[in-house]
């Protein structure tokens, strides 16, 4: 007995190490998102990736967390003046359009660029979708696919997910893309969960995500219309979106003059309540939509 009490002051002496706590810091109210509106020229990756890349900074220096760009913003959709569509060999094409093979354009994913845009997110600490177009070797280096692709980069720099567009738009899209064979894709953000979607895709995809129970759609888009497309984007896609009750940001194109054709521009970003909350106001040229939405927690 008295060997132990002689140890006790020097046990009691010792100090156990303990993990410091981890503080968890807590999910804002509100965060701002950011719908890029801007042109695109067919073919031209580089100077794409140059003005996108300056958007998205322009974007994150304003404070938005989530930043998405136009529908295959970094390939190229259509030429502005309508008259130049990709077209793979022996796929039907519109007879207005000139075809341009994407061969030598597409990328695989991963690749040049969503390593480049992933990074790019993670210097600025953003989400961020990468659409592009995309070539998939799986049935072998002579028989390519085509996809309208958009990823998503997460403020770590990792590719998070890798959406392919399930219902390309057939008039222009019939001579190039394969329809997505990946499913939706989700992502749980510390805002929320976000799912991915591509233009044409509205009428069909919103009943796909339901039992997915998103928070927002990040939605690059490229919508053509031969009139002006304010009663799409003010009106339609408000009642499309409504029942589902999630936020939806919308990035559409634009062209950098105007053309003999309208329905470009007109970007937004659509509440879970259905209503337009932010939109552009400008037809031609670039501008960034920003708007704060109710985070998920």
């Amino acid at each position: 007995m008295r060997f132990a009490f002689a140890l006790f002051p020097f046990l009691a002496a010792l100090t156990v190490p303990t993990a410091d706590p981890v503080v968890v810091p807590p999910v804002p109210k509100t965060v701002k998102v950011a719908a890029v509106q801007c042109s695109s020229d067919i073919g031209d990756v580089a100077g794409n990736t140059k003005k996108l890349t300056a958007l998205t900074k322009e974007a994150a220096n304003a404070g938005a967390k989530f930043v998405v760009l136009p529908e295959t913003s970094i390939t190229g959709y259509l030429s502005q003046d309508l008259k130049t569509n990709w077209h793979v060999k022996g796929m039907p094409i519109e007879k207005q359009f000139e075809g341009k093979d994407p061969k030598d354009f597409a990328e695989e994913v991963p690749g040049t660029s969503t390593k480049h845009f992933c990074a790019l997110a993670k210097e600025l600490n953003i989400y961020l979708t990468i659409p592009l177009l995309e070539v998939d070797f799986k049935n072998g280096k002579n028989d390519p696919r085509y996809f309208n692709t958009v990823g998503l980069a997460n403020p770590k720099g990792g590719l998070v997910a890798h959406y392919r567009k399930l219902t390309p738009w057939p008039y222009p899209e019939k001579s190039w893309a394969t329809s997505g064979d990946r499913g939706v894709q989700t992502y749980d953000t510390e805002y929320g969960r976000v799912g991915l979607g591509i233009c044409f895709d509205i009428h069909t995809i919103l009943e796909k995500y339901e039992p997915h129970k998103i928070w927002c759609l990040l939605y690059p888009i490229a919508w053509v219309d031969t009139e002006h497309p304010a009663e799409w984007m003010w009106t339609k896609l408000p009642e499309r979106v409504k029942p589902f009750k999630h936020h939806l940001v919308g990035a559409n194109w634009s062209v950098d003059q105007k053309q003999e054709w309208r329905g470009y521009g007109f970007s937004v970003v659509i509440s879970n309540e259905g209503k337009v909350i932010a939109s552009a106001k400008s037809l031609y040229g670039s501008e960034i939509v920003y708007a704060d939405l109710p985070t998920a927690k």
